[in-house]
């Protein structure tokens, strides 16, 4: 989207709501006047009063007319109230479909620099916050600017001189509100900034509860978390202290008209300027013209807020998507893989550094090195979870890039370290990448991935909710799960980053027989520390700060006494010593 400021681009947002929004300023600036109306025959009756011809008649009949402005007045802000809030909600509904949508489609280098926290806060809070500016702030902005404007018109034709001291309150409230704007207004960016931070060390605290329960931590022990609730209290008291004399002011102003029409309407009274009606009108006027302006003060807080939350959406919007192709290729034709003088960066400093690598079809490639070495990564740039900058990858001799996304997610499978589970019946946990999957085909994956026979001891079986009613697993059984979803989807090309970490020798047995199953015919990248279960594999490739300095299978790593036979001496030492 081109770049606009907040405001313009929050209406660009709300899409069609748009309408909405407009006939509820509309109905709320008919509101605005229709509450000057009885004013005005007040204004009509003080004329019989006064005058030498009193039509009881006619006052009557002004009389009726206020009575039908006040129930007009209570609809049409009632229509007005009901139109913003729709137009709110469906804002609210459209921008957060929106975020899901553009976040499910960038890169996930977003994800490491803007924290689960962060993101939380833009799509739930800032974007909440939006609803209360369009439901309930933009109506009564167009009736607290509006609705004097053209009051202060009419009452010029009554008479102008009166009508300008009117204004004197408003000049003066309209300069103490820039200046309350000026000093609160630098506190909203670290105001954003620390709620995102709060959101990120409360999720984390909570995510860690059993950790601080067994250390006795508590939430002022947790010194991320309590550090950024005093920093946000202190911040918060700040801003009020900063706000608060400006906002007591601009109240005084805008309370203070007949301070001003008394003694300019006395004086002109006096000296026949204006007659008796006249000046009763205005003193009348003082009081309830300014009344709407009230809404001004906190508007002035809650634009800068939702503004700067703008921006965050905004931010997250402007992120560019990524691109695929439309090459659709049928799953059986996918197999072989080649890196070519692949480099790729998370920040400024390479990861990967010219790193070439052929991957033949249907064979197993196992990744080892330590720690930050660059294997996950380089496993990770074949589904795309990242783009290379510079070199190409190519699946069968055809870039990454140039397939569909579609195709691409179909023909690669990611088995990943951290076991992910769906709040969902164990059926779906496992067909979350075949939805479409026969109940024969669930059960045959699950017993290829040995959880079959563990799923039908649960209390529902197939149809038990996991996490509900006590219903635990351990990691290897979650990890079983996961290879049962690789094994029903079924695709050519297989990415295992860690499958058997942090597992007992049981369940790595059971895990050893699921992926037995799983690599049958398939093209497989394996990420592994335990040296052990790769000695079968075609090719071993050893990272070492972004490159691969050896290649080959065990026994010729083995043989060429280098970094691998140094890795293997030392892993199977420490397993001696375990046993």
């Amino acid at each position: 989207m081109k770049s606009q400021n907040s405001l313009s681009y929050l209406f660009k947002l709300a899409g069609r709501s748009r309408w909405l929004l407009l006939f509820s300023g509309i109905f709320s600036l008919i509101s605005g006047l229709l509450d000057f109306v009885p004013f005005i025959m007040l204004y009509r009756v003080l004329l019989f009063l006064f005058g030498e011809n009193p039509n009881g008649e006619l006052a009557t009949q002004y009389a009726i007319y206020a009575i039908i402005a006040i129930v007009f007045k209570f609809l049409t802000s009632i229509i007005s109230g009901a139109l913003s809030h729709i137009g709110a909600f469906n804002t609210l509904y459209e921008i957060r479909c929106r975020l899901s949508t553009h976040i499910a489609n960038i890169h996930l280098g977003f994800f490491t620099n803007n924290t689960s926290g962060k993101i939380k806060k833009v799509i739930i809070e800032d974007t909440e916050r939006i609803e209360t500016l369009l439901a309930h702030q933009v109506p009564d902005l167009v009736k607290a600017v509006t609705a004097p404007i053209i009051m202060f018109i009419y009452m010029c034709t009554v008479n102008w001189q009166m009508s300008v001291s009117l204004l004197l309150p408003i000049v003066l409230g309209a300069a103490v509100i820039m200046l309350g704007m000026r000093s609160s207004g630098s506190y909203m960016p670290l105001y954003h900034q620390l709620t995102g931070k709060l959101n990120s060390s409360i999720m984390q605290f909570i995510n860690g509860m059993n950790v601080m329960k067994a250390f006795n931590v508590t939430a002022k022990g947790f010194k991320q978390y309590s550090d950024t609730v005093e920093e946000y209290h202190v911040m918060w008291t700040e801003c009020t202290k900063a706000q608060g004399p400006y906002y007591a002011i601009f109240m005084v102003l805008i309370e203070s008209g007949i301070y001003f029409s008394f003694p300019i309407g006395g004086w002109m009274y006096l000296n026949d300027a204006i007659d008796l009606p006249v000046y009763l009108f205005f003193i009348v006027m003082s009081i309830v013209f300014l009344t709407s302006l009230k809404s001004l003060s906190n508007f002035s807080v809650a634009i800068m807020q939702i503004m700067t939350g703008t921006e965050k959406i905004k931010e997250i919007m402007d992120v560019p998507n990524q691109h695929f192709g439309s090459v659709s290729t049928m799953s059986q034709e996918l197999n072989a893989l080649d890196f070519a003088n692949v480099t790729f960066a998370y920040e400024k400093e390479n990861v990967l550094k010219d790193l070439s690598l052929h991957i033949p079809a249907n064979s197993l490639t196992a990744f080892v090195g330590v720690s930050g070495s660059g294997k996950s990564t380089t496993a990770q740039l074949i589904p795309r979870f990242w783009d290379n900058q510079n070199g190409s990858i190519k699946m069968d001799q055809t870039m990454l890039k140039d397939f569909s996304e579609k195709s691409l997610m179909e023909n690669v499978s990611f088995v990943f370290q951290d076991a992910f589970m769906l709040h969902d019946t164990i059926r779906m946990n496992i067909a979350v990448g075949k939805t479409d999957a026969t109940e024969d085909e669930i059960i045959a994956a699950a017993k290829a991935a040995q959880i079959h026979d563990m799923i039908m001891g649960l209390p529902e079986g197939y149809d038990t909710i996991f996490g509900e009613a006590g219903v635990k697993m351990s990691g290897g059984e979650k990890q079983r799960i996961c290879i049962a979803r690789a094994i029903l989807k079924n695709s050519p090309v297989l990415v295992l980053d860690e499958a058997t970490s942090f597992t007992d020798i049981e369940n790595e047995r059971k895990i050893q027989l699921a992926l037995g199953e799983l690599l049958k015919d398939k093209t497989t990248i394996m990420i592994a520390h335990r040296l052990h279960t790769i000695i079968n594999a075609n090719q071993i490739c050893v990272f070492d700060d972004g490159r691969i300095i050896e290649q080959g299978t065990h026994q010729e790593l083995l043989d060429k006494a280098g970094k691998y036979a140094h890795m293997w001496t030392a892993y199977t030492s420490e397993r001696a010593v375990i046993r």
